[in-house]
């Protein structure tokens, strides 16, 4: 099960971000412009939501934290719930299909 998603950020200066998650090998990579800014592994991970943060952007600086919120059972074969929150404010939230 692979999870997929991409947006933009910043108003002057847009920075193309998108996260990837493979379910089966718990892998999770982070890019903005195609460059990787966050990789890492939740395969034996308990918390029920894992929070990524790194910052996008040269002239026209944003913090972005994604918050990845897992299911209670099964949470390996079902869709993960994320919130993206840009500079403290609420972006947008994606069910994974």
């Amino acid at each position: 099960m692979h999870e997929y998603f991409y947006f933009e950020v910043g108003q002057y200066e847009r920075h193309l971000v998108e996260y990837f998650y493979d379910g089966f090998w718990g892998k999770v990579r982070i890019t903005v412009d195609r460059h990787e800014v966050v990789k890492g592994s939740l395969l034996f991970s308990f918390a029920m939501t894992k929070r990524f943060e790194f910052t996008v952007g040269h002239q026209e600086r944003h913090h972005v934290i994604i918050d990845k919120t897992r299911k209670v059972l099964f949470a390996g074969f079902r869709p993960s719930v994320y919130n993206v929150y840009v500079d403290g404010q609420h972006a947008f939230t994606h069910e994974a299909v």
